[in-house]
């Protein structure tokens, strides 16, 4: 994957029937699962939108830089800062878990990430 490859990915739709509202991939922070429902954590007017949604679709409709770093959360890459054995923290400050069983495929993913061309953060 190439740097312009990552730049048309984070320009992706997802469309929210719910909500009748296009949101551009490149503006989710990241999703967390609370039961039946998502919290999408947006950067700008937004801030969050909670809808009713499974993190095994949402998984699936959004692109690599991506990470389901915990069961209850989902995380764009693009907007990490740090991450260290049982967190992440993100531009906005939020620190999201990271599952102690996916840490290293996490620390390889992300690794991946910014070697094909994803932006760093920090």
């Amino acid at each position: 994957m190439t740097a312009s490859d990552n730049k048309n990915e984070a320009r992706r739709g997802l469309f929210i029937k719910s909500k009748k509202l296009m949101l551009d991939q490149g503006e989710i922070l990241y999703i967390e699962s609370r039961a039946k429902k998502v919290e999408i954590h947006t950067v700008g007017a937004l801030e969050s939108i909670e809808i009713y949604a499974t993190m095994e679709e949402l998984e699936g409709q959004l692109g690599e830089s991506f990470y389901r770093c915990h069961r209850a959360y989902l995380v764009n890459m693009a907007y990490i800062t740090e991450y260290g054995k049982d967190n992440v923290t993100l531009t906005n400050g939020d620190q999201v878990y990271v599952a102690k069983k996916k840490y290293s495929e996490f620390v390889r993913a992300y690794k991946c990430y910014l070697q094909d061309g994803g932006v760093s953060s920090v």
